[in-house]
């Protein structure tokens, strides 16, 4: 019988050595890449642009705009979405040094006293305290896996936190042109205004003066009814956008004011360098999430493989007693977990963490093509719309002789009013359509800045690179 033990014994590490061999401890690739590889001659956005360096400032200081810088700056520190995806990154942060606790061995303590009464009033009192030591072996990694899977998820989060703060900077940039714009349309309904009422001062002259008739007075009228009723719009607009810039900003809507006067749509038309494809994956941090969320779910890979391997527990207690008859006590121990019969669950979880892999590959392999196209569409919508605009400034330049070779011939009585009005009513939808057309056009830069990354990362000291 003793013989048929000892042999037992001897038996077991073989049995270990045969699981151990049977699954192989998996390697997290960190370095992955997507599924579909795009060739660079194929990026039609890289040939509209130029060969300037890429540049580290934030992609919103390129328009020179102290005000909307410090707009943004401070947006970063109050915008309340900001701010509860920074929490959540940072509770996610916290549990980093907790997962690191888990390669160390565990430490407890613990007291207890009683006391027992006998029938004849006697009392006992007994005091007990001991020190307990657990420390599980991290033999096949599974808490180097999890505490990876705890690094990737942080960085994740860091990165959307870096893909929010890319999108709210270029809704405050979008929103404060849109303000600009709105109170460009109002200045210039408020010129148009002041421009008909001078024509309809001149009509009523002429007719005053027997020249013309009643129905070119009415005309006129007509005219600065138009212009005038478009004014509250305008204002409306502009109010809307304002308040739209405070609440980004975290802040209350003002009855003041965030954009000067003064402040216009123009802006540098040289576009910022445009790469190859593979550039986006380093720029943008949508990417890079999806990117950390990959890795994450292979280093899950690794965990549930881990799992299905032997895990080395040891134990160790220190205890005495008060109690004369006892003297202290202690104890060291170590157990090794086998699992040999799960009925397949521990396998099942690792088919689905590979499952799980090759859906965030695919995700991330589609984000990085909509991200090319972004690139592509933007670059080349900016380009189309300058064109269009060129059109419609040769188009307002021609209205605008136009209008001024009939106001002459109506001045000196060679026409009458119906040519003036034609050309005034062409050139005013003209003027107006040119502001919303170069808001666009702005708008259109802001999205490519945005599809490019616009160099937007979390600061240094808050970066957890996979290891």
């Amino acid at each position: 019988m003793l013989l048929k033990f000892t042999s037992f014994k001897l038996a077991i590490p073989f049995f270990i050595a045969v699981a151990v061999s049977a699954c192989q401890l998996h390697s997290v690739d960190k370095n992955v890449a997507p599924s579909l590889e795009v060739q660079p001659d194929a990026y039609l956005a890289a040939s509209l642009g130029d060969a300037q360096a890429q540049s580290k400032d934030p992609w919103w200081e390129s328009f020179q705009r102290p005000t909307l810088n410090k707009l943004i700056t401070q947006a970063f520190e109050n915008n309340f979405d900001i701010k509860q995806l920074s929490l959540r990154a940072r509770q996610a942060e916290a549990l980093i040094d907790g997962n690191k606790a888990d390669y160390f061995p565990q430490l407890s303590i613990s007291a207890s006293q009683s006391v027992q009464q006998a029938d004849g009033g006697e009392q006992a009192e007994t005091s007990a305290s001991s020190l307990g030591l657990d420390w599980e072996l991290d033999a096949f990694n599974p808490i180097g896996y999890a505490a990876q899977f705890q690094r990737l998820q942080t960085l994740g989060l860091y990165e959307d936190l870096a893909a929010l703060r890319l999108v709210t900077s270029g809704q405050i940039a979008q929103t404060y042109f849109a303000a600009v714009a709105a109170r460009q349309t109002l200045d210039l309904l408020e010129q148009q205004v002041k421009t008909d009422q001078r024509l309809l001062n001149l009509i009523e002259l002429r007719l005053s003066q027997g020249v013309g008739t009643q129905v070119e007075v009415l005309q006129q009228k007509a005219r600065v009814s138009e212009s005038s009723s478009l004014i509250p719009l305008a204002e409306a607009r502009l109010r809307l956008e304002e308040n739209r810039l405070s609440v980004l900003l975290g802040q209350a809507p003002k009855a003041s004011s965030w954009v000067s006067p003064s402040e216009t749509l123009l802006f540098n038309q040289a576009l910022p360098p445009l790469k190859v494809p593979i550039d986006l994956l380093q720029n943008r941090p949508d990417l890079r999430a999806a990117k950390a969320r990959l890795v994450q779910a292979d280093a899950a890979i690794g965990e549930a493989i881990a799992n299905r391997l032997p895990r080395l527990n040891i134990t160790a207690a220190y205890s005495q007693s008060s109690d004369f008859l006892l003297s202290p006590i202690a104890s060291a121990s170590a157990s090794l977990f086998l699992p040999l019969l799960d009925w397949g669950k521990r396998k099942a979880q690792v088919t689905r963490n590979e499952l799980l892999y090759q859906e965030r590959l695919a995700d991330f392999t589609e984000l990085y093509i909509e991200a090319i196209a972004e690139v592509e569409n933007a670059s080349y919508q900016e380009s189309r719309q300058r064109e269009f605009i060129k059109r419609l400034e040769l188009r307002q330049e021609i209205l605008q002789k136009t209008v001024d070779v009939t106001e002459d011939r109506f001045k000196e009585g060679v026409d009458d009013y119906l040519p003036v009005l034609s050309a005034l009513q062409e050139l005013r939808v003209i003027e107006r359509s040119l502001i919303e057309q170069a808001l666009v056009l702005i708008n259109s830069r802001i999205a490519l800045h945005q599809a490019l990354g616009g160099n937007i990362h979390f600061k240094k000291e808050e970066q957890h690179e996979p290891s």
